[in-house]
């Protein structure tokens, strides 16, 4: 476990690009907005046309880091035995793989439920089949209502010495919410297996214990492709040299230094095996879940061998198995920003742009899970070949304007706009490049001579979160706060959302003291179970503080 903990903290699993990111405190504690917000020390980082909204010089520092989850947990407690056994006992209930009594029995009470309810028009001096019987009972109440067969199958399964208490329980309460007009019986018309329910379709709500199993079920298919655990930490130290004079001569500049370390572990799982088909007594059976219910039916080997979650897990043959993938991608930059103010009527337009030198060193590992698979070695692998790192680098161009209103009833309002990483950054990697594609953000800030500001903050673009998943994750964060600023002492609050994650709503809030010491907190009202603690899918904390003159 302290192995694994390791190489979580220092490695990220590729991808096509980063999420917009989040640096200084101010815009942290304050819903993650900062496209607007001239108050900030960062604007280098969030806009740089902010350099010469608030000519000033200032300097700041932030440290911080994050930890943002999605089923991994959850993936740490799928019992695969379990998932098996629970398809295993549908089998013998309703496809007689566990020997012939309980199958007999179901068909049977079906058979003699179908007689007693069709009466005398179920001879017509032929021996029919359980699946004709059916097929004229259904004929011959096209209205739906089949209460009467269902009040006879129950009757039927209720005095049958074929079956156990808990195949009585478990037929007895699912028996009314069978679809009647999809099942479908063997009687010796499927393959070699007499007496069976071939397939057979079940509505939730029809039993409690069996909607919980199927729930589960459902929740690790979901879970096995929909995943990812990341550990973010961005730093970063900015300084900014303007005055209103020079501003109107020739602009604002500023230079930061930013180090940012990307780290994720995810399962990328093979979508074309992970069904939940099963093996029992010599024949394959298939267990599918939908929003209404739950099918089971009869399968054959080769869907078996070619699709079947259990049967992946069983396999050598490492290029179709599911894998969990790790990268490490530490990225630094050396930004340089230049903006400058144009005057109008009634408002300011300032436009900003910065080059970014970047530098990173990443190094990606898979490894492939089946029932071989021995984690402890793989794990020591991983962690010495980070020894063997891609070093690469580019260039990065931001561009961003900000209009400030000059208006009497709107003298105080400022709108943002950004472009980041717009020529698409790509560096090279072990297994696949990372290139960081273009983001955008729009914002408004609003400022009061007394200290209090707002602001607000939505990527008009989704962005790509490192992480090697089935299917891709995205972030797309939208929020905003409030802002409480008297000498010597700040307080912040807000919120945001990541549309693209079901985090839930992320709760932020700050705190600064003279300026330098700075803490600003952020976490996700949903949380996730880990060995009976809650914590939060997304936390994240940062430390920091700034001055200007």
């Amino acid at each position: 476990m302290r192995k694994f903990l390791y190489v979580l903290a220092t490695c990220a699993t590729s991808m096509y690009a980063l999420e917009f990111g989040t640096m200084g405190n101010v815009s942290a504690s304050m819903g993650g907005a900062g496209v607007a917000l001239k108050n900030s020390a960062f604007g280098l980082y969030y806009n740089p046309a902010l350099l010469s909204a608030s000519p000033k010089v200032k300097f700041g520092y932030s440290v911080g880091v994050n930890i943002q989850e999605k089923n991994i947990a959850q993936l740490a407690t799928i019992d695969i035995a379990n998932m098996q056994k629970t398809a295993q006992n549908l089998a013998q209930t309703f496809s007689g793989t566990g020997g012939s009594g309980a199958v007999d029995g179901v068909v049977s009470a079906i058979d003699k439920a179908l007689d007693s309810v069709l009466g005398s028009s179920a001879g017509s001096g032929q021996t029919q089949t359980t699946q004709q019987k059916l097929e004229a009972y259904i004929q011959s109440n096209k209205n739906g209502n089949y209460n009467n067969l269902i009040d006879k199958i129950k009757e039927n399964i209720t005095n049958s010495n074929s079956l156990t208490n808990v195949q009585k329980d478990l037929i007895t309460s699912v028996t009314g919410g069978i679809d009647f007009d999809t099942l479908q019986m063997g009687n010796g018309t499927t393959g070699s297996i007499t007496n069976t329910i071939s397939s057979i379709t079940i509505g939730k709500g029809s039993d409690k214990g069996l909607d919980k199993s199927m729930s589960d079920i459902a929740m690790v298919q979901n879970a096995l492709q929909d995943n990812h655990m990341n550990l973010v930490s961005q730093n970063g130290i900015v300084l900014q040299l303007g005055s209103r004079p020079l501003n109107d001569m020739i602009g604002t500049f500023a230079v930061g230094l930013f180090g940012s370390l990307y780290s994720n572990i995810s399962l990328n799982a093979n979508a074309d095996r992970l069904r939940l088909i099963i093996e029992a007594g010599g024949q394959y059976y298939e267990l599918k879940i939908t929003d209404d219910g739950y099918t089971y039916g009869l399968s054959n080997q080769t869907d078996y061998d070619q699709h079947s979650l259990i049967a992946s897990l069983q396999d050598t043959n490492t290029q179709n198995a599911h894998s969990i993938y790790m990268t490490s991608f530490v990225l630094s930059e050396i930004p340089v920003g230049y903006a400058r103010t144009f005057y109008f009527k009634n408002g300011n337009l300032n436009i900003g742009i910065a080059g970014k030198l970047m530098n990173s060193v990443s190094m990606q590992s898979k490894i492939a899970i089946t029932t071989k698979t021995n984690f402890n070695t793989e794990m020591n692998k991983i962690v010495q070949d980070f020894k063997n790192t891609t070093m690469d680098k580019a260039i990065g161009v931001d561009v961003g304007a900000v209009y400030e209103i000059d208006l009497p009833k709107f003298r105080y309002l400022t709108l943002g706009l950004v472009g980041k990483n717009l020529n698409s950054p790509t560096f090279t990697s072990t297994l696949q490049d990372i290139t960081i594609k273009p983001q955008a953000r729009a914002g408004i800030a609003y400022y009061t001579q007394s200290g209090f500001n707002l602001a607000f903050d939505v990527d008009l673009t989704q962005n790509d979160i490192i992480a090697f998943s089935t299917k891709d994750q995205k972030s797309q964060m939208v929020g905003g706060g409030a802002g409480f600023m008297w000498k010597g002492f700040d307080l912040r609050l807000g919120a945001m959302k990541d549309l693209r994650q079901d985090n839930g709503l992320i709760l932020t809030g700050g705190i600064n003291v003279l300026g330098l010491i700075d803490i600003a907190l952020q976490s996700s009202t949903k949380f996730t179970d880990i060995q009976g603690y809650p914590m939060p899918q997304y936390l994240s904390l940062r430390v920091g503080g700034s001055l200007s003159w």
